[in-house]
């Protein structure tokens, strides 16, 4: 059987954006892969998290969009 994870919060905030993962990942200073991985569920940072927040927050800020305010609103796996 697969494992099919559902998306975390952040992939459906990312996609309502209409911002693809390379972007995300080069605002908030990762690469692609491993952004792809944590969107996937994967285990992350709390300061790799925060750093991500704040990429999907400047995204939202220049839609007009209010932010996301906690880190833990994003469904990620924080280690």
């Amino acid at each position: 059987m697969l494992d099919m994870q559902a998306p975390t919060a952040l992939k459906r905030f990312r996609e309502e954006l209409n911002v693809v993962q390379d972007d995300m990942a080069l605002s908030a200073g990762i690469r692609t892969g491993t952004y792809a991985r944590i969107e996937r569920g994967k285990n992350v940072s709390y300061t790799t998290a925060q750093a991500i927040l704040r990429a999907l927050n400047t995204y939202r800020s220049n839609r007009n969009l209010p932010p996301i305010e906690r880190v833990e609103d994003l469904g990620l796996s924080i280690v």
